[in-house]
């Protein structure tokens, strides 16, 4: 069972993550995608660690790497609209 304390981190992670989104079908939908999206930057950077290249976040989707997403100096609402722009690159569907 989760203490107050737990709960009341995981609460506020979700609301960062997911804001105030009243379906929770929804937001695990939000949450599952940012989780895909940084597992494909990990790939990336491990890929380029043992000397490949970038598969994913390469060419004219490398500024939308989950690491340049999270880089310290950019705002809430330039990460927010870098990640959007990234989701739905030309209108298509990227994940």
């Amino acid at each position: 069972m989760l203490d107050t304390d737990t709960k009341g981190r995981i609460d506020t992670a979700r609301d960062i993550l997911v804001g105030k989104m009243p379906d929770p079908k929804s937001q695990v939908e939000q949450i599952t995608i940012a989780l895909i999206y940084k597992f494909m930057d990990n790939m990336d950077a491990e890929s380029e660690e043992f000397g490949g290249k970038r598969k994913f976040f390469n060419k004219e989707f490398a500024r939308y790497g989950w690491a340049r997403l999270m880089r310290s100096g950019l705002g809430g609402h330039e990460t927010l609209n870098l990640y959007a722009e990234a989701a739905d690159k030309d209108g298509k569907k990227v994940f």
